[in-house]
């Protein structure tokens, strides 16, 4: 690993770093980024070195499927270093949410199942999400956190909030991964294999918590979700 003097410049849609000066064949090479969703934005902490009192680190984090995540590592100089690093944070911040938010049809969170349709009974909550794909492809899915039965819940991902073309549900047991991270930005979640991106990161907090409470009340053999216990879930979403 080496550090390079790069210049960075932010943009509406993605980003650019360009060598600071001319260098040689063996120097680092022009980089241009669209934006992803799902992504990572952090301040770090260096080790010790020389002049470390003067280096304020972030790191931009671009999750995808395959587990080769790409990793941007940025560091301010200076005497102003650290104010000048939250500056690009919040900016780089801003400009994510911004995409994500692009994204999205306008829509609410909602707990209540839609007349006529068998299939949204066990709702305890519905909205959109995007799926992270392969590379960087994302989808835009209708997703529907059904109460547990039999020990299983799940979470179904139709095409669009009519819930008439279920496009896959993924099981929740009482081993089920859930993950995310913490930073200045993330509203990225996972569930075993699949990764999520809410609208903003407090959305995110309420998928979490739902999908989080569903998993623990599996964890210690809850009986079958009852008509009380939906109803009592669902008004816990709208705390």
């Amino acid at each position: 690993e080496s550090i390079h003097e790069m210049r960075l410049a932010l943009y509406i849609n993605g980003f650019s770093l360009v060598p600071a000066m001319p260098t040689h064949r063996s120097g680092p090479s022009p980089i241009a980024r669209i934006w992803s969703p799902f992504s990572l934005v952090e301040r770090c902490q260096v080790k010790a070195m020389q002049h470390s009192a003067h280096w304020a680190v972030f790191k931009l984090t671009v999750f995808r499927r395959e587990g080769m995540d790409l990793c941007y590592y940025f560091a301010s100089t200076g005497s102003d270093a650290y104010e000048e690093r939250d500056m690009w944070v919040e900016a780089i911040s801003s400009a994510i949410g911004n995409v994500t938010w692009s994204l999205f049809p306008s829509h609410a969170i909602v707990v209540q199942p839609l007349p006529g349709k068998e299939q949204t009974s066990m709702r305890i909550m519905a909205g959109y999400l995007l799926l992270g794909g392969s590379a960087d492809q994302v989808k835009l899915l209708y997703c529907e956190l059904h109460a547990f039965s039999g020990g299983v819940a799940r979470m179904v991902l139709y095409k669009d909030e009519w819930c008439e073309q279920e496009v896959l549900s993924v099981a929740i047991t009482d081993t089920s991964s859930i993950s995310t991270r913490r930073g200045a930005y993330c509203t990225v979640f996972g569930l075993d294999t699949h990764r999520f991106c809410a609208r903003t990161r407090e959305e995110k907090e309420l998928w979490l918590r739902a999908v989080s409470n569903i998993k623990v009340k599996l964890m210690f053999d809850a009986p079958d979700t009852t008509a009380g216990d939906l109803a009592m879930f669902r008004a816990a979403v709208g705390e």
